[in-house]
């Protein structure tokens, strides 16, 4: 299994990373990650990035997006 540019998603209830910009938009992103990142499946915990690793998270998402 695969997340990334193709394949599914390692976790039956959250979406491929390619899918985020479908209800999204990815460089909205850089704010909630600064905060706090809470999501809707039980078993991801919640994660804060600095700076840095925003950009860096940002511009993989970007790049795997569906066009």
């Amino acid at each position: 299994m695969r997340s990334g540019a193709d394949g599914e998603s390692p976790h039956a209830d959250a979406p491929p990373f390619r899918t985020f910009s479908q209800n999204y938009p990815v460089n909205a992103l850089a704010e909630a990650f600064a905060e706090g990142i809470l999501v809707g499946h039980s078993d991801m915990p919640e994660f804060r990035l600095e700076p840095d690793q925003i950009e860096a998270m940002i511009a993989y998402l970007e790049s795997v997006q569906n066009q």
